[in-house]
C-alpha cells in the first residue's frame, strides 16, 4: 500500500514538475518579447540614426550592433534597412544602396547574440552551469566577429556580396510575396500585450517595478562584493563598476527620470526579471524531471550529427521568427549539461541563417528589387560564413572556452565583454567617428 502511494505521489510530482516546465517555458517566451519594449522608448531613432550615419561602412557595421543590441532583434533591425532601401532613403542607385545597407546587416548579426549572453548571466551562481552556458553563448559571438572580419574587408574592396545578393534578387523580384505567422507568436502575443497594457495603465505600478528591480540589483551587486568568494583583489573592480551603475542610475533618475520611469522601461526590466526566473526554474526542472530522456533525444535525434543540429537550427528559427529565442533555449540546456558547445556551435549557424527568413519574406512582399538584394544578402553572408569558418571551427570554439574559464576567475569579465562589446565600444566609435 504505501509502495502503491508513493509511486502515485511521485507521478503526480512528475506531472506538476512537466506543467511547471511547460509554465516556465512559456514565461521565458514571453519575457524575450517584453525585451522589445525598450525599442518604444526611442521609436524611430534608430531608422534615424541609420539614415543620416550609414555613409561610412565602419559606422554602419557599428549602428547596426548597437540598433540590434538595444531592441533584441537582428530581424527587425534587418527589416528597418530593407523598408529604408525599398523607400530610397539610401539613394537609388542599387550599388551605392547595398554598400550602405550590407554593414549595418553585418553589424545585426553581431547584436543579435546579446540576447545568448544575458541568458547564460542567470547561471551566473553555479561555476560550472555558467562555464558551460557562457561558452555555449559566446561561441555566437566569436563566429560573428569572424565573419565581419572576413567579409566586410571584402566587401568593401570588390562589392561581392552586393553583386551577388543584386544578381539573386532580380531573379526573384518577379515572384512576388509572402507572408507567414508565427505559432510561438500568436501564442504568446496576447500575454504579452496584456502585460504591457498593464504598466501603460498604472504609472505607480511602473515607479515600484522600476524601484524594485534598481533595489534587488543593488542587492545583487553588495552580495558579489561582500561575498565570501571573492578577493581582494578583485574587489576594487566591483565596488568600482557598482558605483558607476549607482552614478549612472542617478544621473538618468535626475535628468531623465520620464524615461527612467516610463511604461516602456518598467516592461523591459519586467522582462528582463522574468526571463532570468524562468530560466532558473527550467535549468532545475529538466536536471529533476527530463534529464535522461531529453539527453537521449538531443544525442540520438536532434543534434546527433552537425548537419542534422544545423538543420534544426535552420528550422526553429524559421519556424519562431527570433534566433534569439531559438538559440537562447539551448543555453540552458549547455548550463544543465545536456549539451556540449561542439553541438551548439552548428545549431547556431543554422540558427543564424533562419533569421533571414522574416526579412526575405518582407522584402519579397515589397517587391523593389534593392530591398529584395538586403535581405538576401543577409543570408548570403551567413551561408559563406559557414562555408569559410566551420572548417575551422575549433578557433571560435576554443576562444569561447578560453574566454569562459576566464569568467570563472571573476564575474566582472563577461559583465564587461557584455556591456563594453554591444553597448558601450559600438557608442562610443559612433559618436567619435560620426
Amino acid at each position: 500500500m504505501a509502495a502503491n502511494d508513493n509511486l502515485w505521489a511521485s507521478r503526480v510530482i512528475a506531472v506538476l514538475k512537466v506543467v511547471a516546465l511547460f509554465a516556465a517555458l512559456d514565461a521565458f517566451f514571453v519575457s524575450i518579447g517584453l525585451l522589445g519594449a525598450f525599442k518604444d522608448l526611442g521609436k524611430g531613432y534608430g531608422a534615424e540614426l541609420i539614415q543620416e550615419l550609414a555613409g561610412n561602412p565602419f559606422i554602419g557595421l557599428m549602428l547596426g550592433v548597437l540598433v540590434t543590441s538595444v531592441i533584441q532583434s537582428s530581424s527587425t533591425t534587418t527589416s528597418i534597412v530593407v523598408g529604408l532601401v525599398a523607400a530610397g532613403s539610401f539613394g537609388s542607385d542599387h550599388a551605392r544602396a547595398l554598400e550602405l545597407a550590407i554593414p549595418i546587416i553585418m553589424g545585426a548579426n553581431v547584436g543579435t547574440s546579446i540576447t545568448n549572453l544575458l541568458v547564460s548571466l542567470a547561471h551566473i551562481g553555479n561555476r560550472k552551469e555558467f562555464e558551460r552556458a557562457f561558452s555555449c553563448a559566446v561561441v555566437h559571438d566569436f563566429f560573428n566577429l569572424m565573419a565581419v572580419a572576413i567579409f566586410l574587408p571584402l566587401q568593401q574592396m570588390t562589392g561581392f556580396l552586393g553583386k551577388l545578393s543584386l544578381s539573386l534578387a532580380e531573379a526573384f523580384e518577379e515572384i512576388g510575396g509572402g507572408t507567414f505567422t508565427s505559432p510561438l507568436k500568436l501564442a504568446t502575443k496576447p500575454q504579452i500585450s496584456s502585460v504591457k497594457a498593464m504598466f501603460a495603465s498604472n504609472p505607480m505600478l511602473v515607479d515600484l517595478i522600476v524601484l524594485f528591480i534598481a533595489f534587488l540589483a543593488l542587492l545583487m551587486a553588495i552580495r558579489f562584493i561582500t561575498g565570501p568568494q571573492r578577493d581582494q583583489g578583485r574587489r576594487p573592480l566591483l565596488v568600482y563598476m557598482v558605483a558607476a551603475g549607482a552614478a549612472g542610475m542617478t544621473t538618468l533618475g535626475k535628468h531623465y527620470s520620464g524615461l527612467l520611469f516610463s511604461h516602456q522601461m518598467a516592461t523591459f526590466l519586467f522582462g528582463l526579471t522574468v526571463l532570468f526566473l524562468s530560466l532558473f526554474l527550467i535549468v532545475r526542472i529538466m536536471k529533476s524531471v527530463v534529464l535522461i530522456r531529453i539527453e537521449s533525444l538531443f544525442h540520438s535525434v536532434l543534434f546527433k550529427s552537425a548537419p542534422r543540429a544545423m538543420l534544426v537550427g535552420v528550422l526553429m528559427t524559421a519556424l519562431v521568427q527570433s534566433s534569439s529565442v531559438t538559440t537562447s533555449l539551448v543555453v540552458p540546456l549547455a548550463g544543465a549539461g545536456l549539451l556540449n558547445i561542439f553541438q551548439i556551435f552548428p545549431y547556431t549557424l543554422g540558427a543564424n541563417v533562419g533569421t533571414t527568413i522574416t526579412a526575405i519574406l518582407a522584402a519579397l512582399a515589397a517587391g523593389e528589387v534593392t530591398g529584395i538584394a538586403v535581405a538576401f544578402a543577409h543570408l548570403m553572408f551567413n551561408v559563406l560564413g559557414i562555408a569559410v569558418i566551420y572548417p575551422f571551427k575549433r578557433i571560435p570554439i576554443g576562444m569561447a572556452t578560453g574566454l569562459a574559464k576566464l569568467s570563472l576567475k571573476s564575474k566582472a569579465y563577461p559583465v564587461a565583454f557584455v556591456l563594453g562589446m554591444y553597448l558601450v565600444v559600438p557608442s562610443i566609435l559612433i559618436f567619435v567617428f560620426g
